[in-house]
């Protein structure tokens, strides 16, 4: 982290009258915004209690310093120029030719479903639904898109959870940091959220201790055959994607929040009537938004280790269907 001072001077100089006094506390609230910048005030200490000057002078002092702060952020971080960065990528590897098996995805749990009635190899669970729910069979937990202080708070004392299961899945490079630090020794794997398009970015994961990977669904035939790394690889035939995660809640929102997302199923309706629908997390008031529809692709002649179904709102019925109807 940048630790070095940041000197900014005004030479706007004491004004008598012609502007109104600021406080002390005027002046910390004035300091205090950083706007829509990456930084916040962790202290802030002011050694006037009065002062008269423009506020205007103080927002320009105070944008002059983030300004400045980030630049020298940005500086002590650059790559030096000419460094040669070199990664060995093995021979690729011949595929054993194996079936798939056929893994679940949860992006909804349904405390009212047995699941362990269907027929599925490893089932993927969100966190947040292990600390309340019973155990499954060959689990993997599922840690959030976004791990915030509430989050981080939540796994830290749940931590016992993440020692019973079968593996940890990851959305961000930076869980793995996080695991490490808890002393987690657990099968990682990589979603598809880490964008894994080619056998560089697949070499770098394996080097990070990632056992296994869900292939980018931007990827063509052509492109998911380079893979070398022999890390499993997984694909999705069926399911939803998560357009996006939001940290603006719109079941919430939408009156005072009694924990609606609970109660039901929600949707968001655009102008063209497609309905996507919506999971909020009652951990971080976190919101994701699915596609429109549930895509599906054949995973025939793509040498996949595992296929992923991915499970939002249907019934074991069509789960079941679903899983069947898979073209492997």
């Amino acid at each position: 982290m940048y630790n070095d001072k940041i000197n900014i001077k005004s030479s706007i100089k004491y004004q008598k009258s012609d502007v109104n006094e600021l406080d002390k506390d005027r002046i910390l609230c004035q300091i205090q915004k950083t706007g829509n910048t990456f930084f916040y005030m962790k202290q802030v200490d002011v050694d006037v209690e009065h002062l008269r000057v423009p506020v205007s002078v103080l927002n320009q002092l105070r944008r002059d310093a983030l300004e400045k702060f980030e630049k020298a952020l940005e500086n002590s971080i650059l790559r030096e120029n000419g460094k040669e960065i070199v990664l060995e990528v093995p021979a690729k590897q011949k595929f054993q030719g194996k079936k798939p098996k056929v893994n679940l995805y949860l992006q909804k749990f349904d405390s009212q479903m047995d699941y362990s009635a269907l027929n599925y190899h490893e089932i993927y669970v969100p966190f947040k639904d292990l600390i309340k729910g019973k155990e499954m069979r060959d689990c993997i937990a599922v840690l959030p898109t976004i791990v915030d202080e509430k989050y981080r708070k939540l796994i830290e004392e749940n931590q016992p959870i993440l020692e019973k299961v079968k593996a940890i899945q990851i959305t961000h490079l930076s869980q793995i940091e996080m695991l490490e630090r808890m002393k987690i020794d657990k099968k990682i794997v990589a979603d598809y959220s880490l964008n894994i398009t080619n056998d560089l970015s697949e070499k770098v994961l394996q080097d990070l201790g990632v056992k296994r990977f869900t292939l980018s669904p931007e990827l063509d035939k052509k492109e998911i055959q380079q893979f070398c790394t022999g890390l499993e690889r997984e694909l999705v035939v069926y399911g939803r994607p998560c357009l996006m995660t939001s940290k603006y809640c719109p079941i919430g929102k939408n009156g005072d929040c009694q924990k609606a997302c609970q109660k039901g199923n929600y949707e968001l309706q655009d102008r063209k009537n497609f309905v996507f629908p919506v999971v909020a997390d009652m951990v971080n008031c976190h919101a994701k938004i699915f596609h429109s529809k549930a895509l599906q692709q054949s995973a025939k002649g793509l040498q996949m280790d595992f296929v992923r179904v991915d499970i939002l709102h249907e019934t074991k019925e069509e789960i079941e269907k679903i899983i069947s109807r898979i073209n492997f």
